[in-house]
């Protein structure tokens, strides 16, 4: 009977041992170290030293339910033994003192009771226990070497179909989130978009600057809810590689599933292109279009550094919208003598030098400040006060008589 319980006990323990064995290359340091006086010794031994893991791990297998009093003495002088001897773990007395010792007992099927102190595995969990303990907790190193392998055709035509699957979540996010971010870039002349991967690394998908405004945008595409939980601890990492740079540095994580969380950091698209016009304080080219395009038939040129805006009825209408850098503007408005009387007139009665008239032509320039105020001339407005500047003096001239013009030539 005796002999059975031994032998039922070195098959559970070679069972176990060769479980253990198979994430051996997990660990820096596994082997069977010294034993006890009265010739005991640990059934395994394994050292995780990672930057967010330092543990050394006492492994005993019991093919029983309960552990004892016994067991646990045991199991303590064991771990009193690797602490006194950290040289068998490959570890300076300094180093030992920053690993945590867990005392680790694989049973056949659970212990009855709940161990404080330490850890009980029951056999059929021992797998998930450890890929969770160890593959699941360096799954940066098993990503980049799937990876690798990916890229040199190194895996079979069913594990790169099962990737590829895989990935569709995250790729439809990263796309609709990239799409945004380019239509931003074409949007204003200043605005540069970077994707990963990067010149160096950086924990995020990309960046776009404004080289006028000395302005960094740090974008990060998360890929499912949960990972928009985290993004607030990304931020510090991703900043703390910009120390050296003199302009400024924004975190934004783009939501693509429209889950309205209030999370800090964290931006629906729409919400996106709002944050980035307040911070840099820019406005695009075609919003500052809009702002002097008349209340008539018109039609809009893009060319390199300013948009034309033409009248499509030929009533000689034709101003462009000028800048180099989202900041600075020049408008131009050939206009009619009509139009040109009564935004003096405007000005005057208003007391305000907006722009200038010379031979036809309307002249403005004006700038958008570090605040997001507009200054033209003398005269600094918020920009609310800037749009009903440009009502009631431009607007309010121009659109009339081109309107009175349109009726006058269908008479």
């Amino acid at each position: 009977m005796t002999e059975n319980r031994e032998n039922n006990w070195m098959v559970f323990q070679t069972d176990v041992l060769d479980v253990l064995r198979q994430y051996e290359g997990y660990m820096d340091h596994s082997e069977r170290v010294g034993s006890l006086e009265d010739d005991s010794r640990p059934d395994f031994v394994g050292r995780i030293t990672r930057n967010d893991k330092k543990e050394v791990w006492v492994v005993d297998a019991k093919n029983k339910e309960t552990i004892d009093e016994e067991d646990k003495e045991r199991m303590e002088k064991y771990l009193e033994m690797l602490k006194s001897n950290p040289i068998d773990l490959g570890l300076e007395l300094n180093e030992a003192s920053e690993h945590e010792f867990r005392g680790v007992f694989i049973t056949r099927s659970g212990t009855r009771e709940q161990l404080e102190e330490f850890k009980s595995v029951p056999f059929k969990s021992l797998h998930h226990f450890l890929q969770k303990e160890l593959v699941y907790t360096d799954t940066e190193k098993v990503v980049r070497d799937v990876a690798k392998m990916l890229e040199r055709k190194q895996l079979s035509q069913s594990q790169a179909r099962l990737l590829s699957r895989s990935l569709k979540p995250f790729e439809h996010a990263r796309k609709k989130a990239l799409t945004t971010l380019k239509d931003l870039e074409t949007e204003y002349t200043d605005l540069k978009l970077e994707e990963a991967p990067f010149e160096r690394p950086l924990p995020v998908e990309a960046k776009l600057s404004h080289k006028y405004r000395d302005k960094i945008f740090l974008i990060d595409i998360p890929y499912s809810r949960e990972a928009l939980e985290r993004v607030p601890d990304k931020v510090d990492e991703a900043k703390k590689l910009f120390e050296e740079y003199d302009g400024e540095v924004f975190f934004a994580a783009i939501d693509t599933f429209n889950s309205e969380e209030d999370l800090e950091h964290v931006y629906s698209p729409e919400s996106f292109r709002k944050e980035i016009k307040q911070e840099a304080s820019i406005m695009s080219p075609e919003e500052v279009a809009e702002l002097f395009t008349p209340k008539v038939s018109t039609e809009k040129k893009y060319h390199d550094g300013f948009i034309e805006i033409r009248d499509t009825e030929k009533l000689g209408y034709r101003a462009l919208v000028k800048t180099e850098n989202d900041v600075e503007y020049r408008i131009e408005a050939r206009l009619n003598s009509k139009a040109l009387e009564s935004i003096k007139e405007r000005m005057m009665n208003s007391r305000k030098n907006f722009g200038n008239i010379e031979n036809s032509t309307f002249y403005l320039e004006f700038e958008i400040l570090d605040n997001g105020d507009i200054k033209y001339g003398e005269t600094t407005e918020n920009m609310r006060n800037f749009r009903d500047t440009v009502k009631t003096i431009y607007q309010a001239s121009v659109s009339p008589s081109l309107s009175r013009k349109v009726k006058a030539s269908s008479e």
